[in-house]
């Protein structure tokens, strides 16, 4: 049991009432998982440590811990004679197409969408991980999700640069608007940005796939949220998209808030208070009541050149 998940170990109780001599073998957080979630009583279970060997008669199986990877008992599994890594979730994808990845069209952006749902959080564990199998001579990798790679440098490669948070000139625009002003606001921060060769990925949160956002994430160096106030806040689904950014702790350093409010002012500080504790910086914000004016949009525009070079790295 590489991991606990009941995706991943569902089936473990139907295998060991088939195979009734058989023992599950997992890492000691794994034991009490099995335990929990699957009902496999403690005497047939083995647990195994790191680096910890099982021969099966001519093969060889390897264990090495991997927590929070993205459950803390997790573990992956390294067949010797083959040069085979089994990672469970490591290095998978989100697709029920293609058995090998060098086959699979735009392979990239779903691995780049996975990691960003399911590994971003965890980029410290992931680089410890990437160290401990940096000595193994792997010919194949065979994740729990998506396609083979019988190629594994191009999924490494990528693996490498996501851990150590390496991003781009590019920002994330993430907004929802309801009479147009924020989105008259965002529109015109895009345009700036673009024309400060920053490339934008743009994300409206009453229609975008949150897993595309998070993709994005991934290598952005600076997001842009914008909300419209609703009963002194933010708009819930902007509430929900900085949740959602906090959670899952991207590389993202800075950021520019924008909100256009009716009657009352708050949305900006709600933000700026559930962005307590995130080490980015915040290079501007601007409420607007109603509709932008000429002076709003200079002010925008103003934001949008100090956040190009910050993304740039030119201040």
């Amino acid at each position: 049991m590489n991991h606990a998940e009941p995706d991943h170990a569902g089936a473990i109780p139907y295998m060991m009432r088939i195979a009734s001599k058989a023992k599950l073998i997992t890492t000691s957080r794994g034991a009490r998982m099995a335990q929990v979630f699957h009902h496999i009583p403690q005497e047939r279970i083995r647990v195994v440590g790191d680096g910890e060997t099982v021969g099966l008669g001519g093969k060889t199986l390897r264990f090495i811990e991997a927590p929070m990877l993205h459950w803390p008992e997790t573990m992956f599994t390294y067949l010797e004679e083959d040069k085979v890594l089994f990672p469970c979730d490591f290095f998978g994808s989100h697709l029920a197409s293609g058995v090998y990845s060098d086959e699979v069209e735009d392979l990239a952006v779903h691995a780049q969408r996975y990691w960003g749902e399911i590994m971003m959080p965890f980029r410290a564990m992931a680089q410890k991980a990437l160290e401990k199998i940096a000595g193994l001579e792997i010919h194949v990798i065979a994740p729990s999700h998506g396609p083979i790679h019988r190629k594994p440098e191009l999924i490494l490669n990528m693996y490498r640069k996501w851990a150590v948070g390496e991003t781009r000139p590019k920002a994330v625009i993430a907004y929802v608007s309801m009479w147009n002003s924020t989105d008259t606001m965002v529109k015109q921060i895009a345009e700036t940005l673009a024309s400060e060769n920053v490339e934008v990925a743009f994300h409206n949160l009453a229609l975008t796939d949150i897993g595309d956002l998070a993709k994005d994430l991934v290598d952005s160096r600076a997001i842009v949220l914008g909300t419209p106030t609703v009963l002194g806040g933010a708009h819930p689904l902007a509430v929900y998209a900085t949740y959602l950014f906090k959670a899952l702790h991207p590389p993202t350093r800075f950021a520019v808030l924008l909100s256009s409010y009716g009657w009352g002012r708050g949305a900006v500080r709600q933000i700026q208070e559930l962005l307590t504790g995130l080490k980015i910086e915040v290079i501007g914000t601007l409420e607007v009541n109603g509709p932008p004016t000429e002076e709003d949009v200079r002010q925008i525009v103003d934001v949008g050149k100090a956040l190009a070079k910050k993304i740039r790295g030119e201040a």
